[in-house]
């Protein structure tokens, strides 16, 4: 389970809306001064993502949470959004390459390209199926007693039955 420390900012009855901060690791190295990768994460900086979660304790607005999403999850929304298209791209190129040899390679890109988007819309469609939606969302995992403030990583947990 992949864990996130997040801040109730909105409280609906059996739902809550959380607040996280999107982290880089840009802060944290060392090389951060001369990197250039460093400068363009520092000049957009990134905004706080809001979740509505379904949870089963009454919560107030401040109150640290944690939430969490499954690795198999994560791996399979990553390679959804990221590896199916490349492959494919590269499968539409050698299909096209292979079957229409004499076909100008700009032009076999362009479908290629074509397909790699189109495989984009379709995983896009099926990330907002009420059933994929429910796989990929993350799920409450507990809270702090009450309103704290507290260093990052420390948050004190209590365990729900």
């Amino acid at each position: 389970m992949i864990e996130e420390t997040a801040t109730v900012v909105a409280v609906e009855g059996d739902y809550v809306w959380v607040e996280t901060q999107v982290k880089t690791t840009c802060n944290s190295c060392k090389a951060s001064e001369s990197c250039p990768s460093s400068t363009i994460a520092k000049a957009f900086s990134p905004k706080p993502e809001h979740i509505h979660l379904q949870v089963p304790c009454s919560l107030v607005v401040g109150q640290q949470v944690k939430i969490g999403i499954s690795e198999n999850a994560l791996l399979h929304a990553s390679t959804m959004v990221y590896i199916l298209p490349l492959v494919l791209f590269m499968l539409c190129a050698a299909l096209i390459q292979f079957i229409l040899p004499s076909l100008h390679e700009l032009l076999n890109l362009g479908l290629s390209s074509l397909v790699a988007l189109a495989s984009y819309w379709w995983v896009s469609a099926q990330s907002k199926l009420d059933a994929n939606r429910r796989k990929f969302a993350p799920v409450f995992l507990g809270a702090t007693q009450g309103q704290v403030m507290t260093a990052k990583h420390e948050i004190p947990m209590q365990k729900l039955d």
